[in-house]
């Protein structure tokens, strides 16, 4: 079942396109949709945006490293290179306007011999290309900045514009932000078919509605190809690229103060990576990753256990280069608490594909953003935009409201703000979630936000309910309560992550059970 995400009716842009629903649709809700939604939002423009999976941020823009790019790494002049510089200048304002949770931790690539200094130098040669700052450390330089660097570290290159954010709270912001200035939402809505309709597109979707639109952005990750390739001649392939994370339990986090990642390597489960990482977290946990295998199935996000076996064995090596070893000698896997993977929509012309199809006119391409496309992403919705407003020429949307209205995390507030918050609203005394102090009131907000969270992973992903170590072994029957009041659900009804995937079944479905044993 579709979920539309009505906040406001805009006008048209004129009476002569009143044959179109809508000026402008965009397909897919990941970073470059979402921002490209939300600076469309600044226009009076009727603007939809489609998107497959039952909730904002499904795709490749959830399950990435969560890093914030330097813009040091892609090659000079690659469109990678310009959006990743581009996107990472625009962070400070963008996540403080947004409420965001942002740090520019910064970013080391160490070095283990003279091999990879060698690389270190040449990285540093490509960051002064891309006008991007870095320094050269030898020992000496690391120990005075990191004293317990480990044994056989014998350099980096660290980069201060490096940052941390949370992805899926980036992208849930910038759609909260385009829904309360207009801009509709359609989930579970997956496209199956585009074709030319009088100057723009008829867009067809697999549940049998139908989106008549100007213009239509293509932000569809690892399905862009497809899309794509409908409406033009100039065809390109999308190579899933899968990556899995480990995720490491908060009391790890006063021992990572930036990331840490060696020189690009070669994975024992095939395929290249930047090279695998040890990542502080804006919510406090630690992440390790990500290896690299390329995939056919543009929708498999499944960790494996060969992916877990190999962040696993490399940092029982890595470990011991890393300050925290000092603390922790020997890499502790029972520190993990949690795994998870997603797909970087490669593409087979190793980079981003970006701007109006020339045999399809109205058709815009955000194609092939892989890493650093998280950093990227602000930048490129911006310039999709840009685009749009070129060939429309709307006029501004006076009333539009920046940011959004969230209230603040229990956990991250004082003792005054919580007495204060608690005798404003009672549901701040109650606590669901105990790993991460999640309370009521942050999860009815979360339920009742624009673009609302309507399963038990969209809650976890917009108040982290659910992401501590006991991974919602306590606080989950309390979410589903919360859920079914809010929306007026029966329990039977509430799922994990959308589609069929409810979390209880009554008896006349335990037939299932018997089948699959």
């Amino acid at each position: 079942m579709a979920n539309h995400f009505i906040i406001s009716h805009l006008d048209a842009v004129g009476e002569e396109d009143l044959r179109f629903m809508w000026d402008v649709v965009v397909v897919g809700a990941g970073v470059c949709g979402a921002a490209a939604a939300r600076a469309l939002a600044r226009y009076k423009l009727k603007v939809a945006v489609l998107e497959k999976g039952s909730d904002v941020c499904a795709g490749a823009s959830r399950g990435n490293s969560a890093m914030v790019h330097g813009g040091f790494d892609p090659d000079p002049g690659t469109l990678k290179a310009i959006y990743n510089v581009r996107g990472n200048r625009m962070f400070d304002d963008l996540c403080e306007e947004l409420e965001v949770p942002f740090e520019r931790s910064g970013t080391l690539i160490l070095a283990t011999n003279e091999k990879d200094m060698e690389e270190v130098h040449r990285l540093h040669e490509k960051g002064e290309a891309n006008g991007v700052p870095t320094i050269v450390m030898d020992r000496s330089a690391l120990l005075e900045r990191w004293p317990t660097m480990g044994e056989g570290a014998v350099g980096a290159l660290f980069c201060p514009s490096g940052g941390i954010v949370c992805p899926y709270t980036l992208v849930i912001a910038m759609c909260e932000n385009a829904a309360r200035n207009g801009v509709e939402f359609f989930l579970n809505t997956e496209v199956s078919e585009i074709t030319p309709l009088n100057g723009g597109w008829h867009l067809t979707t697999k549940d049998g509605q139908a989106f008549d639109t100007r213009i239509v952005l293509n932000c569809a990750g690892t399905h862009a190809d497809q899309l794509n390739n409908m409406v033009s001649t100039d065809h390109f392939k999308i190579l899933p690229r899968f990556g899995a994370h480990l995720i490491m339990d908060r009391e790890y986090i006063k021992w990572v103060d930036t990331t840490i990642t060696q020189t690009p390597t070669t994975l024992p489960t095939g395929g290249h990576t930047k090279g695998m990482g040890i990542m502080p977290s804006v919510d406090g946990t630690v992440i390790l990753g990500c290896d690299a295998v390329d995939y056919t199935d543009p929708d498999d996000v499944a960790t494996t256990s060969k992916s877990i076996d190999a962040i696993v064995d490399y940092f029982k090596t890595f470990w011991k280069y890393l300050p925290i070893s000092a603390v922790y000698p020997n890499f502790p896997v029972e520190g993990v608490i949690n795994a998870y993977g997603g797909l970087r929509p490669h593409s087979d012309r190793d980079d981003y594909i970006i701007g109006e199809v020339p045999d399809a006119p109205g058709f815009i391409n955000a194609a092939g953003i892989e890493s650093p496309g998280l950093t990227a992403g602000p930048a490129i919705g911006e310039h999709l935009a840009e685009l749009v407003v070129e060939k429309l020429s709307p006029e501004k949307n006076e009333a539009y409201r920046p940011g959004r209205e969230v209230l603040k995390p229990f956990r991250t507030m004082t003792e005054d703000e919580r007495k204060n918050a608690i005798a404003k609203n009672p549901d701040y005394a109650k606590i669901v979630c105990r790993c991460e102090q999640v309370t009521e009131a942050e999860i009815r907000d979360a339920i009742r936000r624009p673009v609302g969270a309507r399963s038990v992973s969209a809650v976890k992903m917009r108040t982290r309910a659910g992401m501590g170590r006991c991974q919602g072994g306590f606080c989950q029957s309390r979410v589903v309560e919360i859920l079914c009041e809010e929306l007026h659900l029966s329990p039977l009804e509430v799922t994990q992550s959308g589609k069929e995937s409810y979390i209880l079944l009554d008896k006349s479905c335990s037939h299932r059970f018997k089948e699959d044993t």
